[in-house]
């Protein structure tokens, strides 16, 4: 299987279970390192290991999921996910407390609320669609024109006509290209923020 082809969230679980897919356990800790890290990032937490936190989560995702101890009944994976990298944190908090105790700083005891908001929702959905800009323009089967129109038109906010000029496009034509490539985003955005499930 190529390293670009698309893998379902619910495919890459069962593949997941099968605990001699090296190829699965990569694609996972691919598509989910940097959200995690992203939605560490945007909760504040700057002073602590979040690239061992994160890395701490994805193995204990991985070894989770093979057992089966996700149940999609008892919850969202995203929730489910968001949870073992919220302990984790905790953990690494607590680690930097202690760290600076020894040291004889002071260190401020006051955990950061780590509870399930509604803007965690938001946060992941954030670094999501970072994810899925990364997985667009990592595309093989785009050409760098289409791409260039693509962000110039659609994420930079150009005007359309400015944009066909540069490449040497029709508005219609830099239309047409931001409404294929969103829907492909769109699309990409869905099945990484989709719960993952055993059918």
């Amino acid at each position: 299987m190529s390293r670009h082809s698309p893998t379902t969230n619910r495919s890459l679980v069962l593949r997941l279970c099968d605990r001699t897919d090296a190829d699965a356990r990569l694609r996972f800790t691919q598509r989910y390192r940097l959200p995690l890290l992203e939605f560490a990032q945007s909760r504040g937490f700057h002073t602590i290991d979040l690239e061992g936190a994160v890395h701490e989560t994805l193995i204990r995702a991985l070894t989770a999921l093979p057992q089966g101890l996700y149940d999609p009944s008892k919850g969202r994976f995203r929730d489910w996910l968001l949870g073992i990298l919220k302990n984790q944190l905790r953990q690494a908090i607590r680690a930097e407390a202690s760290r600076h105790r020894r040291e004889r700083r002071y260190a401020t005891d006051i955990e950061p609320d780590l509870h399930a908001t509604p803007s965690d929702a938001a946060l992941w959905r954030k670094a999501c669609l970072r994810q899925a800009l990364r997985i667009l323009f990592q595309d093989p089967t785009l050409q760098g024109r289409t791409l260039a129109v693509f962000r110039d038109y659609s994420l930079r906010g150009l005007p359309a006509r400015d944009v066909a000029e540069a490449y040497g496009l029709t508005p219609n034509a830099v239309h047409q290209i931001s409404s294929r490539l969103t829907i492909r985003l769109r699309a990409i955005v869905r099945d990484l923020v989709a719960d993952l499930g055993h059918p």
